[in-house]
């Protein structure tokens, strides 16, 4: 065996006590960290999986209760309401009460729809998108009986820029200023309405008709 052998079986001796050191020393963490990135994977893996079953599953319930019940409106009311109680947090269940203040206004239950969409505008855990819709068709069930005042501060926040019913919440403004007797408000924001290139056609439309009325 050569000098430089020698050395080199010495080096490789000293380098493999001091990985079996670190080994000792650190060994039992690395596998525990192992062991915890394999479960925490199996884990994430399971909850995904979970919450995919278990949103398939609120999304079946959801159109079974979509479903008219006999022509008995106020039977599918309860049952999109309990549905959304079953499911509270899920999209599906804000879904579900919108539908059912749909389908209470639809048959003269005013108060009750509004109940329910201000019920969804309060709802913290809702999508703020959904919020904000809620809070318009709150003010939309109201716009010929509601306090003009009030359901104009309402709409304050939706005509925002970047509120997504921006548009729609303008004209609501528009027919409760035209309801308050304030023409000029209401020329205006139709006006606004009907030029911006921004407005959807059939909303346009609607706000050039509305102007013409409003200026004759």
């Amino acid at each position: 065996m050569t000098e430089h052998n020698i050395f080199q079986e010495i080096q490789e001796d000293l380098e493999r006590q001091k990985l079996e050191a670190l080994w000792g020393r650190y060994g039992p963490l690395v596998i525990a960290a192992a062991i915890a990135i394999v479960i925490g994977t199996a884990g994430i893996t399971a909850w995904h999986s979970w919450r995919i079953d278990k949103n398939q599953q609120a999304t079946a319930e959801l159109m079974a209760a979509l479903k008219p019940a006999a022509g008995d409106d106020t039977k599918q009311i309860d049952a999109l309401q309990l549905f959304a109680k079953k499911n509270q947090g899920a999209t599906q269940a804000v879904l579900a009460e919108l539908h059912a203040a749909a389908l209470a206004a639809q048959n003269g239950k005013q108060d009750q729809a509004v109940q329910i969409y201000d019920t969804i505008a309060k709802d913290n855990n809702a999508d703020p998108a959904f919020r904000q819709l809620a809070d318009l068709l709150s003010v939309r069930t109201q716009l010929d009986t509601g306090n003009t005042e009030e359901l104009q501060k309402r709409l304050q926040v939706l005509q925002g820029d970047k509120a997504p019913w921006h548009f729609t919440a303008m004209e609501y403004s528009g027919y409760l200023a035209l309801r308050a007797g304030d023409k000029e408000k209401a020329k205006k924001i139709f006006a606004d309405l009907s030029q911006d290139a921004g407005v959807p056609q059939s909303l346009s439309t609607r706000a050039a008709d509305m102007l013409r009325y409003v200026s004759e």
